[in-house]
């Protein structure tokens, strides 16, 4: 009695999973038609939101956009072609019998959690071409990573680093760190820093510089350049000189420039940056070793072995000072321009 209700029982599963496989098929050959006519309407969605893309981005380069907001051109593009694309889908699988709304509140978390990073890049992305902190062609610094902005897409920007590398930058990251943006001003200050020596006539100093720095290829007019005398140096008188730039324009290389026309004029004025002074003072009622000063450079590995003696004065009573200089080779110092 036993073996022939087990037996009942396995007759009745079998035909119970037969009849559900049967169903299942049925349907799935009464839906196919269904779901080839949603892949078609998605694959026609995809083509269509390109199409739109296109067109929106044409019309905007016709206006003048690309040239002066490339970014605005394209946001437009890309929402042309997510709106389209989203309709397009959701069409496609409501023709196939699919219920969005199970699909969205079963896969809501793990996709949101599972693509959170994705979600944050592109409406980072979003929020970067809207903002328009930085724009295509500006040259940036994020982090330790400087370079030209050469693309900004969904997900990511494009830089092209000063060595000529690509670096990919998350948009999240770009909106998320501090940006230093070099060429979102038209105008870029740099500044040379010279030092004359106290013998030199500093007037006449002050105008050869300023001279240079109009005669410049590159350095704007207007912002006006500038001279200051910033600092009274140990061995020098401190001057910073100012000048603008096309941030545009290869600002490192009109620095270059400057500095070398500097240097030239210079010499050819005969304005001398002197060379960096040492001051030594001691005790004088104590014994002075020399062979203690003249071994001890030598012992700790000193850039050189002899101390020229050039003055002595007193600094305070049973103090006095030596000022001494130390050179590699026993060669005099460049002379110093005197222009008074």
């Amino acid at each position: 009695m036993f073996t022939a209700y087990a037996a009942t029982a396995a007759e009745n599963i079998a035909s119970g999973t037969a009849n559900k496989l049967a169903g299942l098929l049925e349907l799935i050959i009464a839906r196919i038609p269904l779901w080839i006519a949603a892949f078609i309407v998605i694959l026609l969605s995809v083509l269509v939101a390109k199409l739109a893309r296109n067109s929106v981005e044409n019309k905007l380069a016709e206006r003048g956009i690309e040239q002066e907001h490339k970014e605005m051109q394209i946001l437009g593009g890309r929402l042309a072609y997510s709106g389209v694309l989203i309709i397009g889908i959701t069409i496609g699988l409501k023709i196939g019998g699919i219920d969005l709304t199970t699909i969205i509140a079963a896969g809501a978390f793990g996709i949101g959690f599972a693509l959170k990073d994705l979600i944050m890049n592109f409406l980072a992305g979003i929020m970067i071409l809207v903002g328009r902190h930085f724009t295509i062609g500006d040259f940036i610094q994020v982090g330790s990573t400087i370079g030209k902005v050469t693309e900004i897409q969904s997900r990511v920007t494009i830089l092209q680093a000063t060595d000529g590398t690509r670096v990919v930058v998350p948009n999240a990251e770009l909106f998320k760190k501090q940006v230093v943006s070099f060429t979102t001003n038209p105008f870029r200050r740099v500044e040379v820093m010279v030092g004359f020596d106290y013998r030199t006539n500093i007037e006449n100093a002050l105008k050869v510089c300023m001279k240079v720095l109009k005669g410049t290829k590159g350095v704007l007019i207007e912002p006006k350049p500038s001279v200051l005398v910033t600092d009274f140096g140990d061995s020098s008188i401190d001057v910073k000189l100012r000048a603008w730039v096309d941030s545009r324009s290869g600002w490192m290389k009109v620095k270059s420039d400057l500095i070398r026309n500097l240097n030239d004029a210079f010499n050819e004025y005969g304005i001398d940056m002197p060379w960096p002074v040492m001051t030594v003072a001691y005790d004088k009622d104590k014994k002075f070793d020399e062979k203690l000063m003249n071994e001890e450079p030598a012992k700790n590995g000193a850039i050189s072995d002899k101390i020229v003696t050039t003055s002595v004065m007193p600094l305070r009573p049973a103090i006095a000072a030596e000022e001494a200089i130390i050179s590699e080779d026993e060669q005099p110092l460049r002379p110093l321009g005197e222009q008074r």
